[in-house]
């Protein structure tokens, strides 16, 4: 049976694929105009917007003096604009931005999780509302990567453990890093709800776990995703910086006995599609590119993992000093400076963040009192999310512990609660600040007698090898700690006596950002 639908979903690809080389290209107008009225209607009194980017996912063409664009669609295709700077796209009820036109003349392939409807024949003229909004020169956004969950239970784990705490944020706007859901893609409404309690206009960007991953390629692996949330790569604006939206998720397909293949690559349509949107933004503007699977990974300490096309990709930023990379997809957090080493030819290293996950350690681990897990991924940091500050084109960011108190930025691992007094020499101080890099400055304090500047380690955390061992059925069998990018460590002073002693950590960040944590431990 499984073989027959495959066979006929190939057979329906490969006409829709005869479909496109056969029937001509068509031209899709209309206009991008300022809804003073908000029914999302053009109406012959509201002026069109100029220089609004158009796209149809390969071209990229601005408005003219009254609004105006034109563009040519070969078959299916989702057009789209990119929101300005000091304007607003209207939203869904679930506080999703509106900012596209699914075009599926035929409707997406069957599949296990509905995809677009038929959507006929291109409108006449298809129009873009906007409306006005103050433009910013500063503001904050919410970064969540890899909500994932698999199930209703855990769908409120994610509403009790996080979105509990962010509703009412201050924040212009969210952005979720892929691994919206857990394979499962029947649950796209019921997250879409959660998250729209959180009352902030949200966008999404797709990960490996939210593809259709019964279609046999890449071309329609995204056709839930697409109807629920839009194109899965597009770019907005917001004071100035230029957001960027790529999907690097490149599906293989389905395998007999595996979930399926995909590998992170941008493809080639996509690449140009940035080269063409890019041209039309200043190089002084700050540029986030956001992505599911980092530009580059580590498998350990050692071994890189990079995106296929990753080369392509710096190719196209050339030219640029102010670029960010944000991704998910690891469930740990880590920054990376790609420099010349990786191919950057820029004179200032890009900023990496693979950013913490919402879902921690696939919401793993023992319960706390509320019955959530514990959820701390295995390089020791918490579940949570970050929080970023914007400024012009400059940029910092906090990462924020899930249900924990903002400043709880870091975890002394080491020493033990009690240690021998001969024992002194087997042990040292071990912090983990996990959204440290190797950029900060991290000063130890024992007591009033003794201060040490602590040294920059790659290594496993002992507290997370410690709370594994002891909850190996809540974590499951398979689950490791890997080795951490945010630990430093000092050796014990020789001489303490026998007694308690407070062992307190200082640091800065690379942003000048300030904390502290302590920990009291006895020699016995």
């Amino acid at each position: 049976m499984k073989e027959i639908v495959r066979f006929r979903i190939m057979i329906l690809a490969f006409c829709l694929f005869l479909m496109l080389i056969v029937l001509p290209g068509e031209t899709i107008r209309g206009y991008v105009f300022l809804d003073a009225n908000r029914n999302n209607s053009r109406e012959a009194s509201e002026p069109g917007v100029p220089n609004v980017l158009v796209s149809n996912g390969l071209d990229v063409t601005p408005t003219g003096a009254k609004g105006k664009y034109e563009l040519n669609i070969f078959g299916d295709a989702v057009i789209f604009i990119t929101k300005p700077d000091g304007f607003a796209t209207p939203e869904s009820k679930w506080n999703l931005p509106l900012f596209y036109y699914i075009h599926r003349p035929i409707g997406s392939p069957s599949s296990r999780y509905k995809g677009c409807d038929s959507t006929g024949p291109l409108p006449s003229s298809l129009d873009f509302p906007l409306r006005k909004t103050e433009s910013l020169s500063e503001f904050e956004a919410l970064a969540f990567a890899d909500t994932q969950p698999r199930n209703l239970k855990e769908l409120a784990y994610v509403r009790d453990d996080v979105i509990n705490g962010v509703i009412g944020s201050n924040a212009a706007f969210g952005i979720v890093l892929g691994d919206i859901l857990f394979n499962d893609l029947s649950f796209f409404d019921e997250y879409k709800d959660i998250i729209s309690k959180i009352g902030i206009p949200f966008y999404h960007i797709p990960g490996n776990h939210d593809t259709n991953q019964d279609a046999p390629d890449d071309q329609y692996s995204m056709e839930t995703y697409i109807r629920h949330f839009g194109p899965p790569y597009y770019s907005f604006d917001f004071g100035q910086v230029h957001f960027v939206v790529l999907d690097n998720i490149d599906w293989i397909g389905p395998r007999e006995g595996h979930r399926g293949r995909y590998e992170p690559r941008l493809g080639e349509k996509q690449l140009k599609w940035l080269e063409n949107d890019l041209k039309h933004v200043d190089h002084s503007k700050l540029v986030v590119i956001c992505c599911h699977i980092p530009i580059k990974n580590m498998r350990n300490a050692h071994e890189p993992m990079l995106m296929k096309d990753m080369e392509s990709l710096l190719k196209i930023l050339e030219g640029r000093e102010n670029i960010l990379f944000l991704a998910g997809h690891t469930h740990t957090l880590r920054h990376h400076y790609l420099d010349h080493d990786d191919g950057w030819k820029g004179a200032k290293p890009i900023h990496q963040i693979t950013c913490g996950t919402i879902s921690g350690c696939w919401w793993g681990g023992p319960k706390d009192v509320d019955g959530i897990p514990v959820a701390v991924m295995s390089d020791g940091a918490p579940n949570g999310y970050h929080l970023f500050h914007f400024k012009g084109n400059s940029y910092s960011e906090k990462y924020i512990p899930a249900r924990f108190d903002d400043e709880f930025q870091m975890q002394i691992s080491s020493p033990p609660v009690e240690i021998m007094r001969d024992e002194i020499p087997d042990h040292l101080v071990v912090v983990n600040i996990f959204n440290g890099s190797v950029k900060n400055y991290v000063e130890c304090r024992i007591d009033d007698s003794y201060t040490t500047e602590m040294t920059y380690v790659i290594r496993t955390d002992p507290y997370m090898e410690q709370l594994i061992q002891n909850n190996k059925d809540s974590f499951g069998s398979s689950f490791n700690p890997r080795v951490s990018f945010h630990i430093w460590q000092s050796p014990l002073p020789q001489n303490l006596k026998e007694g308690l002693h407070t062992i307190t950590i200082k640091t800065t960040d690379q942003y000048g950002q300030k904390f502290q944590g302590s920990k009291i431990f006895r020699i016995e």
